[in-house]
This record gives structure tokens, sequence and C-alpha cells, in this order.
């Protein structure tokens, strides 16, 4: 897949870059109509000439390979979330690890608990 993060992204980009030669050409065209001295443009037509046929060749491809680029991204974007949620689940049962954890620390340390002052050892001379 291209560096670009999507089809649209590159359908903008092209569309936008098409848009600014059309801007410049509109441009040369004021100042031949009004300017007494128009400037020479040749080397700057010539430029967007060059860069309209290359944008154009690149809508081509894109909209050639578009269904598999789309196809692709979706699968992408599907992985992502699916890894996403094996990540959040994860997370979910480490919290929960955590939290039992805590709660035996606390019921060992707490004074009121029924397994406070327990220190592993199984004296029953008490008893």
């Amino acid at each position: 897949m291209p560096d670009m993060n999507s089809v649209s992204m590159m359908e903008r980009t092209f569309s936008m870059q098409l848009d600014f030669l059309k801007a410049i050409r509109s441009l040369i065209a004021y100042d031949k109509e009004h300017s007494q001295e128009p400037e020479k443009t040749r080397f700057l037509e010539a430029f967007c000439d060059t860069q309209e046929k290359a944008l154009n060749m690149a809508v081509l491809l894109l909209n050639k390979h578009k269904d598999t680029l789309l196809t692709e991204e979706k699968a992408q974007k599907e992985a992502e979330e699916a890894q996403r949620a094996k990540d959040m689940v994860k997370q979910k049962e480490e919290a929960q690890k955590k939290a039992i954890e805590d709660d035996l620390k606390k019921a060992e340390t707490e004074e009121g608990s029924l397994f406070a002052g327990l220190d592993g050892d199984d004296d029953e001379e008490d008893c």
C-alpha cells in the first residue's frame, strides 16, 4: 500500500493539486489579459502541463487499484481493531488480577479481617 494513510486521502490530495494547477493557469490568463507587459510564462505553463499529465496518471493508477486498496485498507483497520480489543481484554484481566491481589493484601493486613496476622506459619498452638 502506498505511504499515504488512505485511498480517500490520496483522492483529496490529487484533487487539490489539480485545483492548484488550475489556479496557476487562471493567474497566467489573468496576467495576459490585464497586463500591458505579460510575464513570459512558457516554463510555468510547461510545468502545469507536466504536472497535470503526471497527476492524471496517478489518478488513473489509483482508480485502477482502488477496489483492492480499499479492501486492504479495510482488512488492516479490522486487524487493528481486533488487536485493540485483545489489548483491552488483557488490560482488564490484569486489572482484575491486581484488584484481587490488593484485596488479599488488604484482608491480610486489616485489623478486623479474619486473615489479619496470619504469617503463613501453621502454628496451631494458639488454638
